[in-house]
């Protein structure tokens, strides 16, 4: 099947399969155009990792040096910034690692 039979697919089915479905179509299209270098992945500085991950900007020293969190994609000048899914994969990892150490 093409992501457009997909996509209708998706609509045809509704609630939250369609959601699903949907939401599958639309990443696998983004990830179409990184691949193809049509597009970057969002640049996230400092600042914004922090938002994410909920931590305090004024510590994101204390979190980089957390042996799981990923080295900068890109410097500019000594500012670090990470791609969007570098940072989504980071906190996918956390969460594991995380609900490893929750007893049962």
């Amino acid at each position: 099947m093409t992501l457009n039979q997909y996509r209708d697919l998706a609509d045809q089915l509704g609630g939250e399969v369609g959601e699903r479905i949907a939401a599958l179509v639309e990443e696998l299209e983004e990830s179409r155009k990184i691949i193809r270098g049509k597009k970057y992945p969002p640049l996230l500085g400092s600042k914004e990792v922090a938002e994410q991950i909920g931590a305090d900007p004024k510590n994101m020293h204390h979190v980089r040096k957390n042996k799981m969190f990923p080295e900068p994609d890109v410097m500019v000048g000594t500012r670090p910034f990470w791609f969007k899914p570098s940072i989504d994969e980071y906190q996918e990892r956390m969460e594991e690692w995380r609900s490893k150490d929750k007893p049962e």
